[in-house]
């Protein structure tokens, strides 16, 4: 996670869990920090965003953050354009390194999707963890409840979807038949 990168800022020091210390932080949005974590998320509006976290060292100088974030979001409706509500809510869990990882560390699964992050500048930045969860979390594809559905081409006889007859392949498909 690049610094800065993120409207959410809650930088904790390594030195601190290396002590043996569980840091434990409620990040909660104010104003101007929802409306850049909206702009963020290109969405219309974050109404509410808390996170309670706790990060703790494990052997293996692997540092753990481990919490619940709760957020309260506007989108737009991927149909319609009207504003969506929409609540992400969930328990966040990430792994950092301070150094990279062994290729033959045992306890890497190579197929695991969240692979640890590694520590920049001695430094864990839970807010950033936050911003990252949310996006990832909230709805891709937010539809308003009278969206109208969208309308597929319904499949012929053999099961394959027919192309429709007006479609510009169709119509580029007619002209090279002109030319025969």
């Amino acid at each position: 996670m690049t610094a800065g990168a993120f409207p959410l800022s809650q930088p904790v020091p390594v030195s601190d869990l290396l002590r043996g210390d569980v840091v434990s932080l409620t990040i909660e949005a104010g104003d101007d920090e929802r409306r850049a974590l909206a702009d963020f998320l290109g969405i219309p509006e974050v109404k509410s965003l808390v996170a309670r976290v706790k990060l703790r060292a494990e052997p293996g100088r692997r540092f753990v953050l481990d919490g619940t974030v709760a957020a309260d979001l506007v989108q737009s409706c991927v149909v319609t354009l009207e504003p969506v509500e929409a609540r992400v809510e969930g328990p966040i869990r990430r792994v950092y390194l301070d150094t990279p990882p062994d290729k033959e560390d045992a306890d890497l699964d190579p197929f695991d999707d969240d692979a640890p992050d590694l520590i920049e500048g001695g430094m864990i930045d839970a807010g950033a963890a936050v911003c990252e969860y949310t996006a990832l979390e909230m709805e891709p594809y937010p539809r308003a409840k009278d969206a109208p559905a969208v309308e597929n081409p319904a499949p012929n006889g053999d099961g394959e979807d027919e192309a429709p007859k007006n479609n510009p392949f169709a119509v580029l498909a007619k002209l090279r038949d002109l030319e025969k």
